[in-house]
């Protein structure tokens, strides 16, 4: 059975990831689950997940010439906390809409993972007046994380404000 995660549901497992093991760093969370990253040249790959059957040791491959490969080991270990169940050949050859759904997963994953919000909460002050490009560089992820997390936070800020704003309204 194939478990289709809502986005806020990957939020609560990479917070859960967190909780469990004390740290949001990647390197420390795949030496907890024994997760061996080898840094190869994968050509046109970004990076992958490999299950050893017969060892029943994970490995991440990322390409060794990317410039986030944090990010890369974040989305594999997506992967590895959202689908280590799948058998992800049979997916990617039987249908690409559930493949690019995985992979979209494992993106969101990552993005909660690496940039929290009480990441970007603590760094506020300093990131307030910053467009998307400035915090991608202050954070140093790909934009597109930059992009997905300040949507977020900017819309539950406007909820908050609309919120006050009834309320003071009502009373």
């Amino acid at each position: 059975m194939i478990t289709i995660y809502t986005n806020k549901g990957i939020k609560h497992k990479a917070q859960s990831v967190i909780k469990y093991h004390g740290t949001n760093n990647i390197y420390k969370i795949c030496d907890m689950q024994n997760i061996f990253i080898l840094k190869n040249n994968l050509g046109q790959a970004n990076g992958l997940l490999q299950h050893d059957k017969t060892t029943d040791q994970y490995l991440i491959h990322i390409n060794k010439n990317l410039e986030h490969q944090e990010f890369v080991i974040a989305h594999e270990l997506g992967h590895y906390f959202l689908h280590k169940k799948l058998n992800t050949f049979k997916v990617s050859n039987c249908s690409n809409v559930l493949k690019n759904k995985l992979e979209q997963q494992a993106h969101i994953f990552a993005t909660e993972l690496i940039l929290t919000d009480q990441i970007l909460q603590d760094a506020l002050p300093n990131i307030r007046e910053f467009s998307k490009e400035n915090v991608a560089s202050y954070f140093k992820v790909p934009l597109f994380v930059a992009e997905y997390k300040v949507s977020q936070f900017r819309n539950r800020t406007d909820n908050l404000i609309n919120l006050t704003n009834r309320v003071g309204a009502l009373g």
